[in-house]
């Protein structure tokens, strides 16, 4: 079972990489064309990355995180010590951010920002592995968001 999800992931990775050549990027309507910058100097924003055509799954691990940042974390996101970003991937103003956090599918990585500079980010693996159990899946989001929100002033 393990190998067959190892290998589902390697033909994702392949075909998100081929997407990205073969498909002309064009924004979703309920994503950024560029990722904006944050007005707070301190913060953690919780990055969705995506390509423009999204799976089920995908659109699974985008719902639950979110889903995870407005009820669990409804009064950081108030306050501006933590955002939710969605980023379209396939668009050449957003192709850095594939090197930038080393992430080679659809991706929820955590960035940590002090006085507007990145101080440290974490690419949310397990995501993948979990997005079959809402409960775990959110838990291990929660977990992660919680423990960057601790680094914060």
């Amino acid at each position: 079972m393990r190998r067959l999800s190892s290998i589902g992931l390697v033909v994702l990775a392949v075909a998100t990489i081929g997407a990205m050549y073969v498909h002309p990027a064009k924004a979703w309507a309920d994503s950024p064309a560029k990722a904006q910058p944050q007005t707070a100097d301190t913060k953690v924003v919780a990055y969705y990355f995506h390509d423009t055509v999204r799976c089920v799954t995908c659109r699974k691990i985008e719902g639950y995180s979110r889903e995870v940042v407005d009820q669990k974390f409804a009064a950081d996101t108030a306050n501006g010590r933590l955002q939710f970003t969605l980023v379209n991937i396939q668009l050449p103003e957003n192709r850095h951010f594939v090197k930038d956090y080393q992430i080679f599918t659809k991706s929820l990585v955590l960035v940590r920002f002090d006085k507007g500079r990145q101080a440290e980010y974490k690419v949310l693996n397990d995501t993948w592995e979990l997005v079959g159990d809402k409960s775990a899946m959110q838990g291990y989001v929660e977990r992660e968001i919680r423990g960057y929100l601790k680094r914060l002033p």
